[in-house]
């Protein structure tokens, strides 16, 4: 009797076979189609539902066809029905990303290739480009989860997730930020590398990831100024946006946590002890913020913005004479720094107000005249001071508002009436 159910059996799981192949070579031939007719996609669900039950007892080429053709349907799925798109999307790669899985070890990878090098490539072009342009549109809030749609298409793409993270950032989902930045971060994502630049026709740069490509279009096409550019670690901005997102949330103890499992983790990297030096800023903790900087100035950094920040915090402790050191040095890094003479400026003004006050309250006595006199020069000696650095600052940036208005009043109150006229005229 056993023997007879167990020859039942085999029957059964073989009609089941020849079911799923007839089902399969349907649903290919209408696959093949250019331009599959309203009844031809009807049919195409039903022999999906059709197939699916059987596909317990189907053999991994089996399976992969289905999980091919069940995929090709979710993208047809995004045409018709655009309101569940993405959700038709992560569908429709999870199918494939199931076929490459079962053709691993198989000899004969029917649908591996077409997969990896035609759908995906064309699908997270088309993703990216809605992705950029998302982003330009300032709509932040649909642009990330693009972005993260095409590094789940292609986890080697890990810039991609960085992109999901930045813009989360800006769209205020700060959940999924930190969501992102922790995989960035478990992933010991640096984004170092290195690009090659030339020039094309209309002048503007491109980027190429390969030298002898970018050396082919210079030798013909016509590009022009071959150059290399070299994409810094982001691993130290990844940690502190990481911080400063749970400092955001209010979770002061996880993002001093995050610091310090990356400093033990490489307690020589700059770019962490930078991001530490910033949650000390953020927490107005001016005494640890400067340790933390000098600790990375000692290091070697030549970064002009820690020199202005450190400038910010003397200032702010009122020790004026160093931090006017601090920025100094910051424009000697960065001559253009257009900050750090506007605040070079102010310190020449330290004390202004307390001489004003007092010009107001003296009276019209002799010795009242003379002492007006000398609190003048003392102003206008500050004034002086200050005109140099805003002159400057306003040559570098000649439409900064806040610049142009002090230097006005710095003209203003020394009576340099035909460079106040001139600078009025250029409102």
């Amino acid at each position: 009797m056993k023997k007879y159910v167990i020859v039942a059996a085999a029957l059964l799981l073989s009609a089941g076979a020849f079911a799923q192949k007839d089902e399969l070579k349907a649903l290919k031939k209408i696959a093949n189609k250019d331009v599959p007719t309203a009844e031809d996609l009807k049919e195409f669900e039903r022999l999906l539902k059709e197939v699916e039950p059987k596909m317990a007892n189907a053999d991994n080429e089996q399976k992969a066809d289905y999980y091919y053709y069940k995929g090709a349907y979710g993208f047809i799925q995004m045409g018709t029905n655009p309101a569940a798109a993405m959700k038709y999307l992560d569908n429709a790669v999870a199918d494939l990303n199931k076929v490459i899985e079962l053709e691993k070890g198989m000899k004969k990878k029917e649908h591996t290739e077409e997969i990896q090098k035609q759908i995906f490539p064309e699908l997270k072009a088309g993703i990216v480009t809605q992705a950029n342009a998302m982003g330009k549109a300032n709509n932040f809030k649909a642009a990330y989860p693009l972005y993260e749609k095409v590094y789940r298409i292609s986890p080697t793409d890990t810039l991609y997730l960085y992109n999901a993270a930045a813009y989360a950032v800006n769209g205020q989902d700060y959940d999924k930020a930190i969501e992102y930045y922790t995989e960035l971060r478990d992933l010991g994502f640096t984004g170092k590398s290195v690009n090659y630049t030339a020039k094309n026709s209309k002048g503007e740069v491109e980027y190429f990831g390969d030298k002898k490509v970018r050396d082919l279009y210079v030798a013909k096409n016509g590009y022009t100024d071959p150059g290399v550019f070299r994409e810094e670690s982001k691993r130290g901005d990844i940690i502190k946006n990481l911080a400063l997102l749970y400092i955001q949330q209010g979770q002061t103890d996880k993002a001093k946590q995050a610091i310090a499992a990356a400093k033990k983790a490489n307690p020589d990297d700059i770019t962490i002890l930078n991001a530490e030096a910033q949650i000390f800023l953020k927490e107005n903790d001016l005494e640890n913020y400067k340790k933390a900087v000098t600790e990375i100035l000692n290091k070697g950094s030549k970064d002009p913005n820690l020199y202005f920040n450190l400038g910010v915090t003397t200032s702010k402790s009122g020790n004026a004479a160093e931090a006017k050191q601090y920025y100094e040095k910051a424009i000697e890094l960065k001559p253009d720094f257009v900050a750090a003479y506007q605040n070079l400026a102010i310190l020449q003004l330290d004390g202004e107000q307390k001489v004003v006050d007092e010009m107001n309250k003296l009276g019209t006595s002799k010795k009242d005249m003379v002492r007006y006199d000398e609190l003048k020069k003392q102003r206008d000696d500050m004034y002086k001071k200050a005109v140099v650095y805003l002159e400057k600052a306003n040559k570098i940036e000649p439409k900064n508002e806040d610049i142009r208005s002090l230097l006005l009043t710095m003209y203003q109150g020394l009576e340099m009436t035909d460079k106040y006229k001139a600078l009025k005229a250029q409102q």
